[in-house]
């Protein structure tokens, strides 16, 4: 940067140094006195020698020293107000920088507008970034916008929230997700009052009833989720399980379903994940005649979801995340078990926009 700035310097002596005939001056004095030289010996002589005294030109030639102008030049460090430019430029630049975060840079820069946009979360940073350093800043305020979404904004993810009630999010089913402690919708809830998504005294809805078939889920449990006319956008469910362990393959169960499924759709169901049991058995997979009769029915239920449009069905597999730990019955889920399903169903549900 320095170097730039002195080259107009050094340029500007040189031509101020030229044109005073600097370079002149260093070479006649000595033609001069060589004339003067010539005519040791009468008055030519003396009156070369007086032009010897002309010669002290050269000392007028001193006005070399006015070329000291050069130093005037020094207007070079009036152009050091590139020092000053890069101050003020940088400091923009360095506002710029908010792009890393924009409140560390705001207040580095102390920038009254830029120190209120780091202070401040979600929307609010984006708004005080708007109106700071120009649209360098609105970059920051974009970063302070997604921000304010993930720590309690309007946004869960990508996901607009205070679209459902908690009492319209509804569990059904049997055991599986009936039995106390509710691990599984505990886990569900805990994970969206995290995200903002549930009030702290909030909980969904849950009708399913233990020992229950298909066909009582299908009838008694719907009719308790909408007694009285209540609103229901969101189904979390199972069903058919305790068909296999009554001694039936469940050869009804999915036509059952989807009658459900057109009962959803003329009260308003927006959405339902059903999901598919985990691997039956302490450990998972260890009951083979459990197994055989699930994986035997199962695949005609995930048809019957993914074919529905009204509601949107979708089909959440549980198996690959139940693990050893996970049931000591072969059947319930253990407190690990529920996190496991629960951290399942919640992923699928922000990834979906579901009960938020």
């Amino acid at each position: 940067m320095i170097s730039r700035h002195n080259r107009p310097l050094g340029i500007l002596f040189a031509a101020g140094l030229t044109s005073l005939g600097f370079g002149a001056c260093s070479s006649d004095p000595d033609s001069g006195a060589g004339t003067g030289g010539a005519s040791p010996v009468g008055t030519g002589g003396a009156k070369g020698g007086s032009v010897s005294t002309g010669g002290s030109l050269s000392t007028g030639g001193s006005t070399a020293t006015g070329g000291s102008v050069a130093t005037g030049g020094t207007p070079a460090t009036g152009g050091s107000v590139a020092k000053g430019g890069s101050s003020s430029g940088g400091a923009t630049g360095t506002g710029g920088t908010t792009v890393t975060g924009g409140a560390t840079a705001g207040g580095a820069g102390g920038t009254p507008t830029g120190g209120a946009g780091g202070a401040a979360t979600g929307t609010g940073g984006a708004a005080t970034g708007g109106t700071g350093n120009g649209g360098t800043v609105a970059t920051g305020g974009g970063g302070a916008l997604s921000g304010g979404g993930g720590s309690g904004g309007g946004t869960s993810g990508t996901c607009e929230k205070g679209q459902t009630k908690a009492a319209e999010v509804v569990i059904m089913g049997e055991s599986f997700y009936a039995i106390a402690p509710q691990h599984i919708q505990n886990r569900i809830q805990d994970n969206a009052r995290k995200a903002g998504s549930l009030g702290a005294s909030e909980t969904y809805r849950n009708v399913a009833v233990s020992g229950q078939n298909m066909n009582y889920i299908a009838t008694t449990e719907w009719t308790a989720a909408t007694q009285g006319g209540a609103s229901v956008k969101l189904v979390i469910m199972d069903g058919g399980g305790i068909d296999c362990l009554t001694g039936s393959s469940c050869p009804t169960c999915a036509s059952t379903f989807k009658t459900l499924l057109g009962k959803m759709a003329t009260a308003g169901v927006e959405d339902v994940i059903y999901t598919r049991y985990p691997e039956p058995g302490a450990p998972p997979g260890s009951n083979a005649s459990l197994k055989a009769c699930l994986d035997a029915f199962q695949p005609s239920m995930e048809t019957t979801c993914k074919e529905s449009t009204s509601p949107r069905c979708h089909w959440v597999d549980l198996r690959p995340v139940f693990v050893a730990g996970d049931t000591t019955d072969g059947l319930h889920p253990t407190q690990s078990g529920g996190e496991h399903v629960g951290d399942l169903i919640w992923s699928e549900m922000v990834k979906l926009c579901l009960g938020q």
